[in-house]
Parts: C-alpha cells; sequence; structure tokens
C-alpha cells in the first residue's frame, strides 16, 4: 500500500560542492561543519558521513547528546560541543575525540574537579565579543586565560567567538567584533602559546568577510546551500528538496 505525504530529498552531491566551494574560499583554514538541529533538519549522521569522506577537519554540535549520537556512528573525526558543560557529559571529553567549550569560570571550576584523576581534557574556549549569547565577557578574557595556563590538565585547543551581524549591510557592529577578537588572538599567543585554532567566522563570515577566516571556520547553513546574506549565492546549491502531493485544489 503507497501512502502520499510531504517527503525532503536530500542530495548529498550537492553537500559535497558546497564543501568544497567553501574550503577553496578559506584556503588553509580548518572547516568544522555545524550540524546541530539534525544537520538543520538534514540528517545529522548521513551529512556527518558525507562530509567526512570528504576530508572536513570536523563538526560543532549544540548539546552532549548530539556528539554522542556521531560518536555511536562511528564518526572519527573531531567534534565541538558548543554547549554548557554538565557533569553526565565529562565521560565524552574524556574520549580525546569531543572538545568541550569553557563558557565561564564556573566551567573551569567544574572541569579541574573531573579531571584531578585523568591526563588531560582538550577545550576550545569561547569570548562572548558581542553576540550576548554563551561565552566569558571580553573584559575577563585576559583572567581566564591566564587562569587556564596555569591548569596544564586542561589543554585550550582552540579559542573562538560568533558575530552577531555579519550577514549585514552595515558592517560597523561586525568590524568592531572582529578587532575584539584580533586582540584575543594576539593576547592568547602570548599567554597560551600552545592554542592552535581561532575562529569566528559562521556562514555568513564565510561568504561576506573574508578577514575572519584566521585558521578555522564554523560553516553552517551555507554548507546547505542557503545563503544567510538574504540572496542566493551563485556557488552553493540546496541539498534539500521538499515535496508533497496535492491534497485540493479550489477555484
Amino acid at each position: 500500500m503507497q501512502f502520499y505525504q510531504p517527503e525532503a530529498d536530500i542530495y548529498l552531491n550537492r553537500l559535497k560542492c558546497n564543501y568544497d566551494t567553501i574550503q577553496k574560499m578559506v584556503g588553509d583554514a580548518k572547516v568544522m561543519a555545524v550540524i546541530k538541529s539534525n544537520a538543520y533538519g538534514h540528517g545529522a549522521i548521513p551529512i556527518a558521513k558525507a562530509l567526512s569522506n570528504a576530508g572536513i577537519h570536523g563538526f560543532c554540535v549544540a548539546l552532549a547528546s548530539e556528539a554522542q549520537e556521531l560518536i555511536n556512528a562511528n564518526i572519527q573525526t573531531p567534534i565541538l560541543h558548543m554547549g554548557r558543560i554538565f557533569n553526565n557529559s565529562f565521560e565524552l571529553y574524556n574520549s580525546g575525540q569531543v572538545r568541550c567549550t569553557i563558557n565561564s569560570v564556573k566551567d573551569v571550576i567544574e572541569l579541574k574537579k573531573f579531571i584531578n584523576h585523568n591526563e588531560s581534557i582538550i577545550t576550545h574556549l569561547k569570548i562572548d565579543t558581542g553576540m550576548g549569547r554563551l561565552g566569558v565577557e571580553f573584559e575577563e578574557a585576559e583572567s581566564i586565560m591566564k587562569v587556564l595556563a596555569n591548569i596544564p590538565t586542561i589543554r585550550v585547543e582552540g579559542i573562538y567567538s560568533h558575530f552577531s551581524t555579519a550577514e549585514e549591510r552595515d558592517t560597523h557592529f561586525r568590524d568592531w567584533q572582529l578587532q575584539r577578537f584580533q586582540k584575543l588572538v594576539k593576547m592568547a599567543n602570548e599567554i597560551l602559546p600552545e592554542t592552535e585554532y581561532f575562529h569566528i567566522a559562521n556562514s555568513a563570515g564565510i561568504l561576506n568577510c573574508p578577514n575572519s577566516y584566521f585558521n578555522m571556520v564554523r560553516p553552517g547553513i551555507s554548507l546547505y546551500g542557503v545563503s544567510s546574506l538574504g540572496m542566493h549565492h551563485n556557488k552553493l546549491s540546496p541539498v534539500m528538496r521538499m515535496k508533497a502531493p496535492v491534497v485540493m485544489v479550489k477555484n
């Protein structure tokens, strides 16, 4: 028996083309694909497998459960958990594959308790340069870096932030955030010299702000062929096609 219902076709070949386009745009910068919320509704596991096969550096998720889902599917690339740290997530970070995000001094305290009997844990430090979401206050960046510099069991692999207006034509606030982040990079080079990656560019930043690439980027919606700039991007192809049966016609 055949049932008629709405369906979404996912074109993984277009996904790969979008990734190749973005990778060429950012040059040698590592690409961490954002696949939170079931890869924006496209299916996190098939998307992650396709991008892994294409050679992507790693993935970003919002929830610890999303990271665990990728691990269960045998995804072996680095995974950045961008959300808050909770006690029940510590074993994930201990695997060495999942990097947790330090969003506050409280996170450092909790991690320090957890790693008393472990060798080390890999983290990324998020500084709020103006987005107003998660992240350490910009004014506290230097002090928390100095704290982390004295905790050898917490390895700060990366430092990142997030644009709030990168998709807007008025670039003043975006540029102000970028200047703040550049100060953070300089600060980290002095206080945490072993930090490998710096990233602030989201999809909009990738598409219209090359100065924001640094050595890592985090494309989200652009990977799926959607431009956050409010216009179609001629080098990106929609990965999803929605279709549904006609159920009624009225004149």
